[in-house]
């Protein structure tokens, strides 16, 4: 049985992405996911950008658009996304993390960050080129990701380890 839709945070429509919209109008005519990241001088962060760079265009042949909820200022997210090919795709400013409460994604306890599974996950990421970068933003904030479609959260998936790596391309598909 698929999970029950709920309806967003009244907060959202008060975010707007560098295009003007707001979530519930992005998602009225095709499914949006939406990934809320951590600093951008986090290794995960930059490890999710670089998985989600290569399933843009599988989420995209399901119909589904990608936005970022991001917790710095949008110079700074642009430059960062810029690298990626994510230009165009819809950011939202959340500097404050209002949004992000909003959404159910707290501050991280420590043991979220100090623990075997954890680090082992950082020489991974590490392997592969994603290296701590200068924190940019609440360094202490969970990040998470959620599928909306016409101003409903569909499916969501709220980190319990600044580590864990979501299905994003499961979580992008409307069932």
């Amino acid at each position: 049985m698929p999970p029950v839709a709920s309806l967003l945070p009244a907060i959202s429509s008060s975010y707007l992405s560098q295009h003007g919209r707001d979530i519930a109008a992005l998602s009225q005519d095709r499914p949006l996911l939406l990934v809320f990241l951590r600093h951008f001088g986090c290794t995960f962060c930059r490890e999710a950008v670089c998985e989600i760079e290569k399933l843009h265009p599988r989420i995209e042949s399901l119909g589904t658009q990608l936005a970022f909820v991001h917790l710095s200022t949008e110079e700074r997210a642009k430059k960062f996304l810029a690298p990626h090919h994510f230009g165009d795709i819809a950011r939202f400013a959340d500097p404050d993390g209002r949004l992000y409460e909003a959404f159910g994604l707290v501050h991280a306890k420590w043991r979220q960050y100090l623990n075997p599974r954890t680090v082992a996950r950082m020489f991974i990421a590490w392997a592969h080129g994603n290296f701590v970068g200068v924190p940019d933003g609440d360094v202490e904030r969970m990040p998470g990701v959620f599928l909306i479609h016409r101003a409903q959260i569909c499916k969501s998936f709220r980190h319990k380890l600044v580590s864990d790596r979501p299905d994003y391309f499961a979580i992008a598909t409307l069932d």
